[in-house]
């Protein structure tokens, strides 16, 4: 009984193993990473350049990639002036100083300024000629283009200087004194150069003004200057004289190298060889016009 119930039970189990409907579970296969493909090399794309000028410290350099080619440009020196030093054409580099005014140079100094009296030495008027001393005093400077008395030209503009002289003392109060007055340029003053009496000027096309004998140098460039003085004031009050005279200049716009000098008489000759330099002592006052001040 035993072995039918056992084989029964065998039999069963074949039966129940054969008629199942589950599917055996297949395994996953591997997992393997996915390869990556190797880059491919893009062509470089060929700069069109847009350059940069050279200097006098770099070549042509690209703006986009740097690339350079050329050589950087040689230093083009202007010539220096008394207003400017020398300096590079090509990049603006200063190299040196100015020209040193021929004023300095020639160990002249200014001496006064505007608004001020100054003291004056000269002599009297003769019977006999005695010294004497006053004052002079730059009253005031106006620089202007042009006004109603004054046609504008291009280019140019009008330095008016007005002094005044004053003595005081009893020689001069009674035969009156003399005084020597004129002007040169701070930039090109020249020693050696005749002094000129104000009617020995040339003629010009500027009316009442007359047209000086020597040009002045600016910025490189020589141009003609006009002047035109008038003696505006001379009385004796009492012991006391006063002259007012007035110098005018046309001069290139900007201009600062008109010096008027007042000096000693006695220095003074009629000869038209005589030099500057042997107009100037120790006692001559030299006022330089626009760099003054009231």
């Amino acid at each position: 009984m035993t072995t039918r119930l056992l084989a029964a039970f065998i039999v069963l189990l074949l039966f129940i193993a054969g008629c199942s409907d589950i599917e055996p579970i297949e395994p996953e296969p591997e997992q393997r990473p996915a390869l990556t493909p190797p880059p491919t090399a893009e062509p470089e794309v060929e700069c069109d350049h847009f350059w940069k000028n050279s200097d006098c410290f770099n070549p042509y350099i690209c703006y986009d990639c740097d690339e350079t080619k050329g050589t950087p440009l040689e230093h083009y020196w202007s010539e220096a002036n008394f207003q400017e030093a020398s300096y590079c054409v090509n990049c603006g580099e200063i190299n040196g100083d100015p020209v040193e005014p021929n004023f300095i140079s020639h160990g002249l100094r200014i001496n006064t300024t505007a608004g001020r009296p100054f003291r004056y030495k000269t002599i009297t008027n003769p019977s006999p000629v005695t010294e004497t001393v006053g004052l002079a005093t730059l009253m005031y400077i106006d620089i202007f283009e042009s006004d109603n008395d004054h046609p504008y030209k291009r280019g140019y503009e009008y330095i008016v200087a007005r002094f005044m002289l004053t003595f005081m003392d009893e020689d001069t109060g009674s035969r009156g004194f003399s005084y020597m007055t004129g002007q040169l340029d701070f930039f090109g003053f020249d020693p050696d150069e005749g002094a000129v009496a104000h009617e020995d000027l040339q003629e010009s096309d500027v009316p009442g003004f007359r047209k000086a004998n020597r040009k002045l140098n600016f910025f490189g460039r020589d141009h003609d200057y006009f002047i035109r003085y008038t003696q505006i004031q001379s009385e004796r009050i009492g012991n006391t004289w006063y002259v007012v005279f007035e110098y005018s200049f046309i001069v290139p716009a900007g201009y600062d190298g008109i010096v008027i000098y007042v000096s000693n008489a006695v220095t003074w000759s009629d000869s038209r060889n005589r030099v500057l330099s042997d107009n100037f002592d120790n006692d001559t006052l030299f006022f330089r016009l626009r760099t003054q001040t009231n």
